[in-house]
Parts: structure tokens; C-alpha cells; sequence
């Protein structure tokens, strides 16, 4: 639970539900995330929060809280045009596809000094074709030069770095791993299992098969 939701709850009892069984949500009356003052939060459903942020002309907003609500395909590839037109007009956006007022671009000044990743060499390699043939190209899977790693927990075996990252020490199998394994859930409406936070956020009452 995010801790604006906790700060709500401590001064204004349970957050509320909808006819759907769907929790409400926690909006900033005065859209600043950082202020958590117990007066600056409000309870609003899901359909309400949508057409605040619709109002206000917040797109990227309505585009996050669409993917809770039951809108059309058209509908969302609108909001996700509206939302990256606001971003690119926003002057702290660095956008490396858009040129720059001059017409010069970041994209075009790596091609000239021959330091963009999709770039051959002159001599007509490309690093590319150098990680496949090394077998160290993160799309592939079956080399006889990729370094894999056995995970001696649950027997997986992967990629020598996503092993260390996500097994051996850390290995949910691990019994002397200290943090509490995550407990999963199985979405009725989709029968996708998943841990809590993204059941709560995008399975149960908010599944989008349940409005199929």
C-alpha cells in the first residue's frame, strides 16, 4: 500500500468501494504527488478520478487510470497521443527522435561520429554481429559461447548475470534466504497468477477479462 493511501486510512478510516467492489482511489486535490497532507487527499472512484485528470488535461494521468477502466482501444491510443504530445512539449523532455531548434538532432550527431550503437564499422563489422558471434547478445539463448549458470536452489539455469541477480543467494528456494517468501494469487477472471501488489492493481475486481 502506497503510503498516501496509509496517511488517508489513519485520518479518514477505509478507503471506500465502488458498486463493482472496486477500492477507490486516493487523489491529490492539489496534483502535488509530494504533498501528503491528510487534507490534500481525497476518495474518488476509479470513473470519477479518470474524468478529474480529463478535466485538468492530464493525459498521461488518464492514461495510467485507463488501463483500470473498461475504454475503447480507440480511446486509449487517443489518450497515449495526447499524453506523448504534453510530453515533448514539456521543456525539461529530452527526446532523442526530436531535432533540435537548429534541425540537428542527438541521433544524427552519433551517426557522425560514429558512435550510434546501429553503426557498422569502417571496415563493415558491427558490435552487433561481435556480441552474437561472442554468444554475449542478449537475444540469444542457445550458444555454445553463452555463460550459464545452474542455480543450485531450484536447478534453473539461465544466464550467468540474471543468475547471480535473481537466484543463487537470492532463490526464493534459498533456505537461508531471510526475506519472507512472496505469497501469489490467481486471478478468477484471467487465471493469471501473480504476487499481491499486481493482483490488488491489475487482476481481481480491476481485470480487464472481467469486462470482456
Amino acid at each position: 500500500m502506497t503510503i498516501y493511501r496509509k496517511i488517508y486510512e489513519q485520518n479518514f478510516g477505509p478507503i471506500p468501494k465502488d458498486q463493482n467492489n472496486r477500492t477507490y482511489e486516493i487523489h491529490h486535490i492539489d496534483g502535488n504527488h509530494s504533498n501528503n497532507d491528510p487534507f490534500n487527499l481525497r476518495a474518488v472512484s476509479i470513473n470519477e478520478h479518470y474524468d478529474i485528470h480529463y478535466a485538468q488535461g492530464d493525459w498521461a494521468a488518464c492514461l495510467r487510470i485507463s488501463a483500470r477502466t473498461k475504454l475503447s482501444p480507440e480511446t486509449i491510443s487517443k489518450l497515449a497521443s495526447l499524453a506523448a504530445k504534453a510530453r515533448n512539449k514539456n521543456p525539461k523532455y529530452i527526446n532523442p527522435f526530436k531535432a533540435r531548434p537548429d534541425g540537428s538532432s542527438i541521433s544524427k550527431d552519433r551517426v557522425n561520429s560514429g558512435q550510434h550503437q546501429y553503426l557498422k564499422r569502417k571496415d563493415g563489422s558491427s558490435m552487433t554481429s561481435d556480441r552474437v558471434i561472442a554468444g554475449t547478445h542478449n537475444f540469444i539463448t542457445n550458444h555454445p559461447n553463452k555463460k550459464t549458470a545452474t542455480c543450485p536452489h531450484c536447478n534453473k539455469i539461465g544466464g550467468e548475470t540474471n543468475m547471480m541477480r535473481f537466484h543463487f543467494v537470492n532463490c526464493w528456494n534459498n533456505p537461508n534466504k531471510t526475506e519472507i517468501k512472496r505469497e501469489t494469487f490467481t486471478c478468477k477472471h484471467c487465471n493469471k497468477t501473480t504476487n499481491k501488489g499486481n493482483y490488488i492493481r491489475w487482476h481481481g475486481s480491476n481485470c480487464r477479462a472481467r469486462f470482456q
